[in-house]
C-alpha cells in the first residue's frame, strides 16, 4: 500500500499536468492576451523538478519531455480554455461586485491567475496555498523576474538558484508581499494550523476561495473539513470549485480507473457523483447557497450556448482548432462541474449567469 508521502507526490504531479495543458492552450492562442507567465513556470519546473521528491535527473527529464514535448489534443486545449475562462469570469465578477476583497487559491501550484488578478486589480489581496515543494517552485519562478517581484510586492526577494535537492529543501517555502501571499500548508492540516498560518487574512473582507481541481484529490471527509474551515473562519465567503465528477456512467468509471492507475483515488466520484449530490453537500451539509453547472453548458455543447463566453469569443475559439468529435467533447465536458457557493453574501452576480441547478 502506498504511503501518504508517495500519494502526495502523485497528487503534486497533477500540477505539472495542468501546467502542460495551459502551456499547450497558450501556445495555440486560446488565451488573449497570451499568458507571459506560463513559460516562466515551465522554466522553474525544468530547473527544479530533478531535485523534487520522487524524481531523479533522468526521470525528471523524461517527465518534462512527455509533458511539454508535443501539443495536446484539440479537445484537451478546448477543455483547458473553458476551465480557465469560467473561473476567471467568476473571479472577475466577484471582484467587480465587492471591490476591496481577498482571493485565496487552494492547491494553486503553478497557476498564474493570481498574477493576472494583481495586474488588473492591484487593491485585491491574493493568497496561494499548496504543498511546500510546490510553493518553492513558484517562489523560484517569481524570484527570477524583477517585474513579477514588483507585482507581488516582494522587491527585496533575490533571484534564487537551486542546484541540488538540499538547495530546494532549504528554501523558505513561504512568500509574503504587500498584497500577495504564498503559503506552504497541507490542506488536510487547515483545522489544526490554518488559523495561525493564515492570520494575515482579514476575516471581515469578502473572500473568494478558488478550488480548481483540488478537492477531488481529498477524501470526502477532508473535503467537508476544508470547506467548513473557510465558512467558519470568514464572515463573508464564497467558494468556486472546478472538479471532475463520475456521473455513475461508463465514462466516469473509465476516468476513475485511469486516474487510479496513477495512484489517484477519486473517492468523490462515488460520494458526490453528480450535480444534485454536490448541491446537497454545499447547501444541506455545509449551509452555503450554491449554483452549479457542467462545462458542457459553459462551452455551448449542451444545446444552449448561453452567455458564458459570448458569441464573438466562442467564434474566435472555435476557429483555433477544428474539433470533429463534438459528441466526445460534450461527453467529456459533462463530467466536469463548476460550483459557486456563498455564505454571508447576496449571490448578485452569480444569479445572472446560466446554471443547470
Amino acid at each position: 500500500m502506498a504511503t501518504r508521502a508517495a500519494k502526495d507526490t502523485v497528487v503534486r504531479a497533477t500540477d505539472l499536468d495542468a501546467l502542460s495543458c495551459r502551456h499547450s492552450a497558450n501556445t495555440k492562442g486560446y488565451f488573449l492576451p497570451a499568458d507571459p507567465h506560463v513559460a516562466l513556470l515551465v522554466g522553474a519546473y525544468e530547473s527544479a523538478l530533478q531535485h523534487c521528491d520522487g524524481y531523479t535527473q533522468l526521470a525528471a527529464g523524461r517527465t518534462l519531455r512527455s509533458s511539454f514535448g508535443a501539443p495536446k489534443l484539440p479537445l484537451i486545449n478546448r477543455g483547458t480554455y473553458l476551465r480557465t475562462a469560467a473561473i476567471d469570469l467568476v473571479v472577475s465578477l466577484f471582484i467587480a461586485e465587492h471591490g476591496a476583497c481577498q482571493v485565496v487559491s487552494l492547491g494553486a501550484g503553478s497557476d498564474t491567475r493570481g498574477f493576472r488578478v494583481l495586474q488588473q486589480h492591484p487593491g485585491v489581496s491574493y493568497t496561494e496555498i499548496d504543498f511546500a515543494e510546490s510553493t518553492r517552485i513558484k517562489k523560484l519562478a517569481i524570484s527570477r523576474l524583477p517585474a513579477l517581484r514588483r507585482l507581488v510586492g516582494a522587491e527585496d526577494l533575490a533571484a534564487i538558484d537551486v542546484n541540488s535537492r538540499a538547495d530546494l529543501a532549504a528554501m523558505d517555502p513561504h512568500l509574503h508581499g504587500a498584497n500577495y501571499h504564498l503559503v506552504a500548508l497541507d490542506l488536510r492540516d487547515l483545522a489544526a494550523r490554518g488559523t495561525d498560518a493564515l492570520a494575515f487574512l482579514d476575516s471581515a473582507l469578502p473572500t473568494l476561495v478558488v478550488c480548481e481541481c483540488v478537492l477531488c484529490y481529498l477524501p470526502p471527509k477532508a473535503t467537508v473539513d476544508v470547506l467548513a474551515f473557510w465558512k467558519q473562519s470568514l464572515r463573508h465567503v464564497a467558494v468556486v470549485v472546478y472538479d471532475p465528477m463520475g456521473l455513475g456512467d461508463a465514462f466516469g468509471a473509465m476516468m476513475a480507473q485511469n486516474l487510479g492507475r496513477r495512484g489517484l483515488d477519486m473517492l468523490s466520484f462515488s460520494m458526490y457523483p453528480d450535480l444534485p449530490a454536490r448541491k446537497k453537500l454545499f447547501e444541506e451539509t455545509l449551509g452555503f447557497q450554491a449554483h452549479l453547472t457542467d462545462s458542457a453548458l459553459i462551452g455551448g455543447y449542451s444545446g444552449s450556448p448561453g452567455p458564458w463566453l459570448g458569441a464573438q469569443e466562442a467564434a474566435r475559439v472555435g476557429r483555433l482548432e477544428m474539433i470533429d468529435e463534438v459528441e466526445e467533447i460534450a461527453l467529456l465536458l459533462r463530467h466536469y462541474c463548476l460550483i459557486y457557493a456563498e455564505a454571508g453574501l447576496l449571490l448578485r452576480f452569480a444569479a445572472q449567469l446560466p446554471w443547470l441547478t
